[in-house]
């Protein structure tokens, strides 16, 4: 659910077919040739660029103290590179998936999905360093690969050319792939330059180069005992598992000598570090979609979105899309310096200049005992009309604006999911649960299943095994062990 939202700017648009936002359109080096010279500055202002794009359609996920030990983890990788142009960041995305990526200049990102699946700081300092490489040895100025997110709003008409930037950002939120992340597509030989590079590098500070496969093997079996089958945007699509990479990683790893350093949490502080991530799918602290309706504790709202659309929940909106992409709803949050009123005055002020339009409906109204206001444009130029709407609400505590366009015969869809945001009932409230991270002791001599059953893990004993990095799923507990497991668990706003 985002965060907040600007005030409507002028008209970027246009063409009158359809609006087209690629998410690395201001690239430098996908510009021109990538054979061109880039200069490190050059990608820095790049994945800076990137970098906003990533918190809009992904989102940073909020964890201060886990975010700083990444952090750490990856300053003392920095610190066995020697003189570097690049000032690296690391930043924990919020995505379940099994991910990590990086993006041109230094910026370094790591899911909460793969962070859960971490079992020894060894093995995510390879994660991490083998990232770090592709930066330093320009592989994405090597090779332009596919950007992230890029979508299309297929509207036909005049209303889709005079949608401003604002629109065309909500537009363009992923919703078939959302949390999804593509970048480029690393060639074979990049693959095993990272690896070479970033094993030497994890070795250079101090870490075990080989724990890179571990972390590997870790991720490919829990993702098949998840689904049965990789996800469609994991650590693994990108970074794949073969039988000759895991050969050339152990090969790589003999030839290293290691002067081990202590590392900075030990497997029982890191487990620790881990404790209260949230795990699952949807992470409360964005709200969550109970089949289509959207609760959010920390806003105090509900929606009831069109039954059997197309949902999304990123940073920057909640939206949903018929599923043939002939209507599109999407709601994000206001500053809040203007009433609904003032929302909508200047929304019509940078139509009418930008284009000469004038709305066809201009109106102020009440959603339950709040005040809004609608902009609406229609285009008559189709077979069908098609409209825009703009709706500007104040709950009080928080501004909103729904975007939405669609052809005249889903007019009352749009008009049921905008007139049913509503404050959240206490019954709703407590309704918004998900999987939590959570830490256990073993007792010695306690089976697995045993175990699970008694700390009411949601995972069975041969995925705890997977995640906890556990070979035999008969294993019984030993002295002083500590497992990891998730259950469901009630979010409450802070």
């Amino acid at each position: 659910m985002p965060l907040a939202s600007p005030p409507p700017r002028n008209p970027h648009c246009s063409r009158p077919d359809l609006v087209r936002i690629t998410f690395l359109a201001s690239l430098l080096f996908l510009a021109g040739c990538v054979t061109s010279v880039v200069s490190p500055e050059q990608e820095i202002k790049a994945g800076s660029a990137m970098s906003q794009q990533v918190a809009n359609q992904i989102g940073v996920y909020m964890d201060p103290e886990l975010e700083q030990y990444l952090d750490a983890v990856g300053q003392r990788l920095v610190g066995a590179l020697g003189e570097s142009p690049y000032a690296f960041q690391f930043v924990i995305v919020d995505q379940f998936e099994p991910n990590a990526f990086a993006t041109p200049g230094g910026f370094i990102y790591v899911s909460r999905g793969l962070l859960a699946q971490m079992n020894d700081e060894a093995e995510l300092a390879g994660v991490l360093a083998h990232e770090i490489s592709h930066v330093t040895q320009r592989h994405h100025v090597r090779q332009a690969g596919r950007s992230i997110g890029a979508s299309l709003f297929t509207l036909p008409g005049r209303a889709v050319g005079i949608v401003s930037k604002d629109l065309g950002d909500m537009i363009n939120s992923p919703i078939e792939h959302a949390g999804q992340v593509y970048l480029s597509s690393y060639s074979r030989g990049q693959e095993s330059e990272a690896d070479a590079y970033g094993m030497r590098l994890a070795n250079a500070a101090g870490y075990d180069a080989l724990a890179l496969a571990d972390a590997l093997d870790g991720i490919e079996s829990s993702l098949y005992l998840l689904t049965g089958e990789h996800h469609e945007a994991n650590y693994l699509d990108t970074h794949p598992t073969t039988p000759k990479r895991v050969a050339d990683i152990n090969k790589l790893a003999g030839g290293l000598t290691l002067d081990p350093m202590p590392p900075l949490a030990d497997r029982a502080q890191l487990y620790q570090k881990l404790n209260g991530l949230w795990w699952g799918p949807q992470n409360p602290q964005q709200g969550i979609f109970q089949d289509n309706l959207f609760l959010s504790a920390d806003l105090g709202l509900s929606v009831t979105f069109p039954k059997d659309w197309e949902k999304n929940n990123t940073p920057r909106v909640v939206a949903a899309m018929e599923p043939e992409g002939k209507a599109y709803l999407a709601l994000g949050s206001n500053s809040g310096e203007f009433s609904p009123e003032g929302y909508a005055a200047a929304l019509i002020t940078k139509m009418r200049d930008g284009t000469g339009l004038q709305p066809d409906v201009n109106r102020s109204f009440q959603i339950g005992n709040w005040p809004a206001h609608l902009v609406r444009y229609d285009d008559a130029s189709e077979a069908e009309t098609v409209s825009l709407y703009y709706v500007f609400l104040n709950t009080g505590k928080n501004s909103f604006t729904f975007v939405a366009m669609g052809y005249e015969h889903l007019r009352e869809a749009l008009r049921s999911s905008v007139m049913s945001i509503a404050k959240l009932t206490p019954s709703q409230e407590k309704s918004i649960r998900s999987l939590r991270l959570r830490i256990a002791d073993i007792a010695p001599g306690e089976s697995l299943a045993d175990w699970a059953q008694r700390v009411n893990s949601d995972w069975s004993a041969e995925f705890i095994a997977s995640m906890n990095g556990i070979d035999d799923t008969t294993v019984r507990g030993s002295n002083g062990e500590s497992l990891k497991y998730a259950r469901e668990e009630r979010y409450v706003a802070p």
